[in-house]
């Protein structure tokens, strides 16, 4: 039975349990991950309908549901190895696993030739086999266009019916007039019932409906992403703004298959007996030379080479940092001294780095926890829409107006009026180019000035931003203001009492300093689509310096002090690390006691060094100069400013006295947590179903986009084309990019910068506490129990690294020695 084929019967158990069209629609919207729009980025799981099947099945069938690859190309994944990613004694370990251990992989098949001896010839000697040609699916492309023109009326230049209609409606004329030869006689007027009529023509009978509705919504999933997105999360003004469902889409797609008729997709593989002369060649023997058991090796595909490689990279990774920390938690000291100033920093991986360069730099103490500082709120700025500042499995809460901060009242109201005249000044000039008689005259008149920007832009980026940051303002002159201002609730006197609580459990974190600064995080990049993918996904993409200014202000309002016993010579101060070039901005010093100047001084002399180590080290992963780095953030053509979230591999959970002695290269969400203050497990329980889980996405978006670019992620930067600030297509058309751009995760070379390997969690707390959470929480039995999170226990009451899979725990050498 294929992965395929189980789908099938899954889907047909649950549409004949509610049997309805409409249920079969809505089970078919499922196999998609709602994409985010472009001004919040958020990275998703590509196969997240999916997960409820193992890993390696789960690739499998997306891989035919989608058209994608099921690994990393051979020859790609032999370029990291030759780098150590996985070491070849790594692969070579995963290899005989593979063939069931070492009695059946030293097998003899051949003169001096082993069955091991065949499979390492296949996954490190012999050529690669051509990937499969993908057909066109002119019917998908027709659909992408219309989804274009509907959600981007404004500047399509397809002609598209009204917005208010629906997409279907509003398609449906334009169809019928572009294939006036389709006889289009009883069409109905409403998508469901254009579902049922278009599936009868298509010959598709009731029991493959299921699958054949699913894998309609897959051929266009960026396109059906963003209309999960708009029924699910967008706000109520936005989705009525242009209505849209699966059923749109769906309808859409099968009527324009009876228009054009639908394509196979090619597809080759090396027949046996062709890839056994290869190998007999290889050794210097005849085909005939082999003894009938090295078909084990032979009818291996390259998708499960491509597994034994990143199982490899898995195994060795988890193995060495599970050991590291088992090490580091036998031997930790709990902190006790007092510290020069506490910094608590975003969980991201980019935080790593630089907590690990502040600490060098005297008696700083940090501290992780996810970047919207435990605040569910949206942020308003005067005159625009709301925006949600945090992660997007939760909705907000509250809505905090921006107001300008005390002693930045001038600046302020400057950003403001700046900010107004911009967009008087973009209004006019919009209308007069839309015009017949003065878009000539506009051209000529703009066009010098145009012209002296470009180049001021190109060859002299930092004086083009220094530029438009005087024309601009300050916008940091505003800050979010935690009280009641007129429709924007705040925060009341409970609410931010409890928020200040959740952040003391959570983390574990006692305070030992009289200054405490809260970081959230943003980067930069300019001409960038993908600009807020750089920005803090806990945010819902967006800088998390506001958030981290909301709660420095519920931690220094006098109630909740009090409340927690906080002494009176402490002050909570905020700020934002630019992860771009890793330069931090401390935010409302002018409310800094007197008292706190000189800490205050020392700690950003101390940030400007932490920064200018980071850069170096982010330089040479880079291949770039130091000084290119900051450069590079303002470039307008350039198209890889930071390297993101590459790399990612592993979240941890615990105090830093697990991980401050290890660099982790930048390749670890740190989580602080002390499994002592936690004696029911509620905090464990919070950061495994809502964090890691964001992780989890994280890294999946990562391992896709790299596995195949093209169907998973979003392609080559350079051919990118915005559509109305929902997403990018390539070139003049087509569907979505659901992923990455291949500059966010290949050096220039073509060689991977990221190691597609799954997410390995490390917690460090007892055993049978995690156990428990585990058998409570169905998220955390899908992703650790299918194999999509590795998890490893560090187990404080027997001092060991325990690996959990297929419900039994195991010490961490028996996983790696059986790649568990």
């Amino acid at each position: 039975m294929t992965e395929l084929t189980r789908i099938a019967a899954a889907l047909q158990r649950k549409s004949e349990a509610q049997p309805s069209l409409a249920m079969q629609v809505e089970l078919a919207a499922r196999i998609v991950a709602p994409l985010w729009p472009l001004e919040s980025a958020i990275a998703v799981n590509p196969l997240s309908g999916l997960e409820h099947m193992p890993f390696e099945e789960a690739v499998r069938a997306g891989s035919e549901l989608f058209g994608a690859s099921s690994g990393l190309d051979l020859d790609l994944w032999r370029r990291l190895s030759a780098a150590g990613k996985p070491s070849k004694n790594a692969v070579r370990s995963a290899a005989i696993m593979e063939l069931g251990g070492l009695n059946d992989a030293f097998v003899m098949v051949g003169p001096d030739i082993s069955l091991l001896d065949c499979l390492i010839a296949r996954l490190f000697d012999l050529p690669a086999e051509p990937k499969p040609e993908r057909a066109a699916d002119p019917a998908g492309r027709e659909v992408a266009d219309y989804c274009a023109a509907y959600f981007a009326n404004d500047v399509a230049a397809l002609a598209i019916g009204r917005g208010d209609s629906g997409l279907y409606m509003a398609s449906l004329p334009l169809m019928r007039t572009t294939h006036r030869k389709t006889d289009w006689a009883g069409v109905p007027e409403t998508p469901m019932a254009a579902i049922g009529w278009a599936l009868d023509r298509l010959g598709v009978v009731s029991e493959d409906r299921p699958l054949h509705l699913t894998k309609t919504v897959a051929r266009l999933p960026g396109w059906a992403g963003h209309i999960r997105w708009r029924d699910e999360h967008a706000d109520e003004d936005r989705r009525q703004e242009r209505p849209a469902h699966m059923a749109d889409l769906i309808a859409l797609i099968l009527l324009a298959d009876l228009a054009h008729g639908r394509g196979k997709t090619l597809s080759r593989s090396v027949a046996q007996p062709e890839l056994r002369q290869r190998l007999a060649a290889q050794f210097g023997i005849g085909a005939d030379d082999f003894a009938p058991e090295v078909r084990r090796v032979l009818k291996l595909d390259e998708a499960d080479l491509a597994l034994i490689f990143q199982r490899a990279a898995e195994t060795e990774y988890a193995f060495q940092l599970g050991r590291a920390v088992e090490r580091n938690s036998r031997t930790a000291i709990t902190h006790s001294a007092k510290a020069d100033a506490q910094l608590m920093f975003c969980i991201d991986v980019r935080s790593e780095p630089m907590r690990r360069a502040i600490e060098k730099e005297g008696r700083y103490e940090t501290i992780g926890y996810a970047g919207f500082f435990g605040l569910p709120v949206a942020m308003r700025e005067p005159g625009r829409a709301r925006t949600r500042r945090l992660p997007v499995l939760i909705g907000p809460q509250h809505e905090l107006l921006l107001r300008p901060s005390p002693g930045a009242e001038a600046e302020a109201k400057s950003f403001l009026l700046k900010r107004r005249r911009g967009e008087s000044l973009q209004g006019v000039f919009a209308h007069l180019k839309s015009g017949t008689a003065t878009s000539f005259a506009t051209a000529e008149a703009v066009g010098p000035l145009a012209a002296a920007m470009m180049v001021l832009q190109t060859f002299a980026p930092r004086a083009a931003a220094a530029l438009k940051a005087r024309c601009t303002g300050d916008r940091h002159a505003l800050a979010p203001s935690i009280d009641s201002h007129d429709r924007h609730d705040g925060l009341s006197g409970a609410e931010r009492l409890a928020y200040a609580r959740s952040l003391f459990a959570l983390t574990g974190m006692k305070i030992r300093s009289r200054l405490v600064v809260l970081l959230g995080h943003c980067g930069q990049a300019t001409n960038n689509p993908y600009a807020s993918a750089l920005d803090c996904g806990a945010c819902a993409g967006h800088g998390g310096g506001a958030n981290a200014r909301a709660m420095a202000a519920v931690l220094n309002d006098q109630a909740v002090r009090s409340a927690l016993g906080i002494e009176p010579d402490v002050f909570f101060l905020a700020g934002e690390h630019n992860t771009t070039n890793d330069e931090v901005r401390l935010f409302d010093l002018q409310s800094a006691p007197d008292t706190h100047r000189a800490d205050i001084d020392q700690l950003q002399s101390s940030l400007t060094a932490a920064g200018r180590m980071v850069r170096r080290e982010r330089a040479a992963k880079l291949r770039r100069s130091e000084n290119d780095l900051v450069t590079g953030a303002l470039h307008w053509g350039e198209v890889r400013p930071e390297w993101g979230l590459t790399g990612n591999a592993a979240f941890i959970i615990g105090g830093r006295e697990l991980t401050g002695s290890l660099d982790l290269e930048g390749r670890a969400f740190l989580h602080d947590y002390d499994w002592r203050s936690d004696p029911n497990g509620d905090a464990l329980a919070t950061i495994l179903t809502a964090p890691m889980v964001v992780a989890q996405w994280i890294n999946s978006q990562y391992l896709f986009s790299t596995i195949d670019n093209e169907r998973y992620g979003a392609g080559d930067k350079t051919v990118h084309n915005p559509v109305a600030g929902i997403g990018v297509v390539r070139g003049n058309g087509g569907d979505l990019a659901v992923g990455l751009p291949r500059q966010s995760l290949f050096h220039d070379d073509g060689s991977p910068a990221h190691v597609p390997q799954r997410l390995c969690t490390i917690v460090h707390a007892p055993m049978a506490r995690v156990r428990t959470l585990i058998e409570q929480h169905n998220v955390l039995r899908q992703l650790f129990g299918n194999g999509w999170v590795r998890l490893i226990v560090v187990d404080p009451d027997r001092g060991r690294a325990l690996r959990w899979a297929d419900d039994r725990e195991m010490a961490i050498e028996e996983a790696a020695n059986g790649c568990a």
